[in-house]
């Protein structure tokens, strides 16, 4: 389990390395073969300087617990159920953030290939999580 929390996280700073190149690339075009060849990331070990986009993903991922983020990336690629317990935290995370570290990670290289999939389960999941919060925790009925 701590082997995969690792792996999550160095694939969460990669992600969020790339994002940054890309954002600060003004003057030349970025081509989307040229963003997942291995060779424009670094070797492994390897960390990209820590940027404000990277700690702010890093700081969405604290919002989570590693087992809740493992069922989370599980649901989203292998079709595995998120638990209650999973979906309040992810819930309470928030959207933008539930988001945004999608987004970093279907960017990687080694999870591209199905990012149309873990997009949509992404969207499902979301969905299923706020419906599950809220049986949970209904909002107030508006008061007149």
């Amino acid at each position: 389990m701590a082997k995969f929390n690792n792996i999550f996280m160095v694939a969460l700073i990669l992600a969020s390395g790339v994002l940054a190149l890309f954002a600060q690339e003004t003057e030349e075009s970025i081509s989307p073969s040229t963003l997942i060849d291995d060779t424009a990331f670094p070797p492994e070990g390897a960390m990209p300087p820590e940027t404000e986009h990277t700690k702010y993903l890093e700081e969405c991922a604290r919002k989570v617990q590693a087992e809740c983020g493992k069922e989370i990336f599980l649901g989203m690629f292998e079709s595995l159920p998120v638990t209650k317990k999973c979906c309040l935290q992810l819930v309470k995370m928030g959207k933008t953030c539930h988001d945004d570290l999608v987004n970093a990670i279907i960017y990687l290289p080694e999870f591209s290939p199905k990012a149309s999939v873990a997009l949509s389960k992404s969207v499902q999941i979301w969905d299923e999580c706020v419906l599950v919060s809220e049986q949970i925790s209904p909002a107030p009925s508006p008061s007149y």
